[in-house]
This record gives C-alpha cells, sequence and structure tokens, in this order.
C-alpha cells in the first residue's frame, strides 16, 4: 500500500507526539509499505528538534504557499537545557501568554496550523505532494492538533482517497485544554462535520472509543505503545557501557512534563518522611518541562527539596537509556472521571515504563485506566494517592522487599510492532471494503 501520513508533530521534533506515527511509518515500511509522511515546517517554538528523520519514508515538509521548506536544523547545543517555553524569544513568551487567554474564551478552535491545512486546498500545492496524494491507497490523519483533520477532510474530498482520522487525544471534550461554553459547543459540530466525511476513526483507549462513536459509526481502538526496537538497542549500550550513571543514591525517575493537575503532593510527603532515618538518600529526578513544579514544591512540601532534581528535557535515545538505568520510575496522572477525555489518558510514557520492566511508583487512584495497566504488568510497588501507602511502598522499594511478577505477555502485546501489525489489517479491511463498494 501507499499510506501518506498527516501530522504536526513528527521528527526533527523530540515529543512523545511524534512517536506514534513514527513507530506505524516505520514498522509499516518494514512489512513492505510505501510510507508518506506530509508535516509542518518546525522552529523552535515547536520543541526541540533533536531527533533525526528516518530514512524509511519520504518527509514533506510545508512552509507558506503550498510549498515545501524543510525544517532547519542547527543542533544547537543550548536547546537541551531548556524547555520549549525557554527557547523563546521575550515576544515569543509574550504570545504564548495570549494564546493561553484566548483559549480560555475560544478553546482549541484558534490554531496557526490551519494555515497548513489550508494549503492542501491551493491548486499551487507543490507537485511532489500532490502526487504522493493522488497516488495514495489511503490518508491518516494524526490529531492533535484538530487541523490535521480538516487536512484530512480536504484531500479525501479532493482526491477520492480513503481517510482514517486518528486521535491521540480528543479535540472536542478535552478535560485539560478547556475553552468557554460556547467554545465547546462549536469543537463538538465542528467535529461532527468532520468525521462525516471519515472512514474510520481510531482511538487511543476505550473510553475515548466510546467518546467517538458518537460522531462515527466505525471507530476502532489503537492503544499507544513502546518501541521494542529503541528498547532493544538502548540495552545494547548500557550492557557495553554502564548501568548506572548517577552516584548511590536510590534514583527514582520521571520523564515529561507537569501540569497543574498533576503535582505529585503524596509522592513528595512520602519521600521526604522516608529520607529523615536514610543511609541510603531516595531521590527523583524530573526530565523535562517542570517550571510549574519547580515553583510550587518549596510551598508543598519544603522539606522534600533536597531530594528533587530538575533535569533538561532528552533527545529520546538518551530518555530511553534514562528509563533502563533507574532504580524505578515515577507515574503520575489525572485522577479525573468527570469526562471521556480524562477517564482515556494512556501516555506514551507509561508504555515505555512498562517495557523498561522497572518498578513503578504511582500516584494515582487504582481505579484509573493507566492504574489498571500498571497492575496487570505486575510492575506496581504502589498505585495510590494516599501518603501513608505511598511511604510504606517507597520503604519496601529501598529495602529490596519489592519483588515484581512482571507479566512479559501482556507488555509484549503492547509494542509499536503490534499496533501497527493491528493498523495494517485495519487498513487491508478498509482498502478491500473499498474495492467491493467501487465494484
Amino acid at each position: 500500500m501507499n499510506i501518506v501520513f498527516i501530522a504536526h508533530y513528527f521528527p526533527p521534533l523530540n515529543s512523545s507526539g511524534a512517536r506514534r506515527i513514527n513507530a506505524f511509518a516505520k514498522y509499516l515500511a518494514g512489512n513492505g509499505h510505501h510510507i508518506t509522511v506530509v508535516t509542518t515546517r518546525k522552529t523552535g517554538r515547536d520543541g526541540l528538534l533533536t531527533e533525526g528523520v528516518p530514512p524509511y519514508l519520504c518527509l514533506l515538509e510545508l512552509g507558506h504557499w503550498g510549498r515545501l521548506s524543510p525544517t532547519k536544523v542547527d543542533g544547537n547545543a543550548l536547546a537541551l537545557r531548556s524547555g520549549p517555553v525557554q527557547n523563546r524569544s521575550l515576544a515569543g513568551r509574550m504570545l504564548l501568554k495570549i494564546k493561553r487567554m484566548v483559549m480560555k474564551v475560544a478553546g482549541q478552535l484558534i490554531d496557526h496550523r490551519l494555515f497548513f491545512a489550508m494549503q492542501f486546498a491551493l491548486p499551487w500545492l507543490d507537485q511532489e505532494v500532490k502526487k504522493r496524494l493522488a497516488d495514495a491507497d489511503v490518508i491518516m490523519s494524526s490529531c492533535p492538533p484538530w487541523p490535521v483533520h480538516l487536512a484530512g477532510w480536504i484531500i479525501k474530498r479532493k482526491y477520492q482517497k480513503l481517510w482514517v482520522a486518528d486521535y491521540r487525544d480528543q479535540f472536542s471534550g478535552n478535560h485539560i485544554l478547556r475553552g468557554s461554553d460556547l467554545s465547546n459547543t462549536l469543537e463538538v459540530g465542528l467535529e461532527r462535520w468532520l468525521l462525516r466525511s471519515a472512514d474510520c476513526v481510531i482511538a487511543i483507549s476505550d473510553p475515548m472509543k466510546e467518546y467517538y462513536e458518537q460522531f462515527h459509526p466505525n471507530v476502532v481502538c489503537i492503544e499507544n505503545g513502546y518501541d521494542e526496537g529503541m528498547f532493544e538497542k538502548a540495552r545494547v549500550g548500557i550492557k557495553v557501557g554502564n548501568a548506572k550513571s548517577t552516584n548511590d543514591d536510590f534514583v527514582i525517575r520521571y520523564m515529561g512534563s507537569i501540569t497543574s493537575d498533576r503535582i505529585p503532593e503524596a509522592f513528595f510527603q512520602a519521600l521526604a518522611d522516608l529520607n529523615r532515618n536514610s543511609l541510603r538518600p531516595m531521590v527523583v529526578e524530573f526530565y523535562g518541562e517542570s517550571g510549574l513544579l519547580q515553583k510550587a514544591l518549596s510551598g508543598l512540601v519544603p522539606e522534600a527539596v533536597p531530594f528533587v532534581r530538575f533535569c533538561p528535557q532528552l533527545p529520546y535515545m538518551d530518555a530511553i537509556h534514562s528509563i533502563l538505568t533507574a532504580d524505578a520510575l515515577f507515574f503520575i496522572e489525572t485522577s479525573d472521571f468527570s469526562s471521556h477525555s480524562a477517564r482515556g489518558v494512556l501516555t506514551t510514557k507509561l508504555f515505555e515504563y512498562l517495557a523498561a520492566r522497572k518498578p513503578i511508583v504511582a500516584e494515582i487512584t487504582p481505579k484509573a485506566l493507566a492504574a489498571r495497566y500498571i497492575a496487570r504488568s505486575g510492575l506496581g510497588v504502589v498505585v495510590s494517592e494516599d501518603v501513608s501507602e505511598m511511604r510504606e511502598g517507597l520503604a519496601a522499594l529501598r529495602a529490596g522487599a519489592f519483588h515484581a511478577k512482571v507479566n512479559d505477555e501482556f507488555i509484549d502485546s503492547l509494542s509499536r510492532r503490534v499496533k501497527a501489525n493491528e493498523l495494517e489489517h485495519l487498513l487491508a479491511r478498509l482498502g478491500a471494503k473499498s474495492t467491493r463498494v467501487q465494484v
């Protein structure tokens, strides 16, 4: 098959959002399919540009007015010492504040990637992009941001291709990116109108699948996962190098950003309590943009400050190495059950933690979907929002009293290779159905 992915999040951008489509492309290409990714031209405002462009696909980056404009990656080492917010100029930070103010009223409706989507309707769209779209057997757009689905809608109507709308996060009904009552209503109407033209909708969890079944009759769940090839490569590097790059501290690591609804107060209190009588300090390292957490920590649990380290975001392979060389991993996610969006959160980080087969300390209600995955894996040391339970779990972990009962069969089923095979079978079914209808 000739498969064209439409996405904003893609290398060289270093983002967990880029890993889903990249992994699909990697394993589908390995199965003999021809892959094209049409994406936006990136700048430092999008995030860290540290990832290499994959050799197993054709990458087409659109700049303005339908013309190709490859991302310029200068390898600036300074980028690795700060997050995307710090990378912005003063004017850029002001624009970010304005954007956040606008989103409180307009939600996600106003998005600069609208210009990217509209380029597919231009008669002077780059000839290479036109050719790839014309030759495609299927188009798959990946949201967020929502304008990529508008691009899919335009391509569907213009080129009469199979169109699959993929969701890593919800557009309408999003529990984090909420706007006003008016914008929420408009988002639902816009999404319902867009998806009417889709041949299939993919969601990453059952609650999200249930939500989109209100919009479309053919919704399939294909979860996120972990790239087993990347982990195999990282493990080889660890075998020939040092298995642990830190001192004798017991090191727990967290990879990713921290938002206002995920401040791990119970974990910090338990950490501070445990370190009062400790011969071997237990510390936690946060990798990624955690400015909000740094500001909150001293006011919430000041006694935990000496045991918390804030580290820069890492290139992907370095991040995997850090996961594999930690003593344990920390996980936190929303315990909100008020919406499909909140109930359906299954982040890439969760799957990568499971792939590492390291003990997991999770500040989350055991009823949450992510908590059930941790429990099923057998890697959960403690899954709780209670300080005393968190303290007991950390004490057992440091004492060596925790013995994981690893469910390898379950963890293996969550690899990106398996998920790509699920997508391949889905696309084959859609193609066969389309052929029968045409005949």
